[in-house]
């Protein structure tokens, strides 16, 4: 994983069932921030990681995440 100083410019998110994925795009950029769902556990991880079945759309930022009552999915990142 790369440490960096600064914030990344571009930017995928990865959805499925069970996680968000935050994929890094910047040139030689490898991290990927996990958001589970269920647990709102955030953890740092790889491109390798994210399931190739995930639905994938480009974003610019992550504003923050509201928890939601009801349905199966109580979870939600805005972007």
């Amino acid at each position: 994983m790369a440490a960096t100083a600064g914030a990344y410019e571009k930017l995928k998110l990865h959805i499925t069932p069970e996680k968000f994925y935050v994929e890094a795009c910047d040139d030689g950029a490898d991290d990927v921030l996990a958001i589970d769902r269920v647990s709102t556990e955030v953890t740092l991880t790889v491109k390798k990681d994210v399931p190739p079945s995930a639905v994938t759309r480009p974003i610019y930022g992550i504003l923050g995440t509201i928890r939601l009552v009801a349905g199966k999915e109580n979870k939600m990142l805005y972007w």
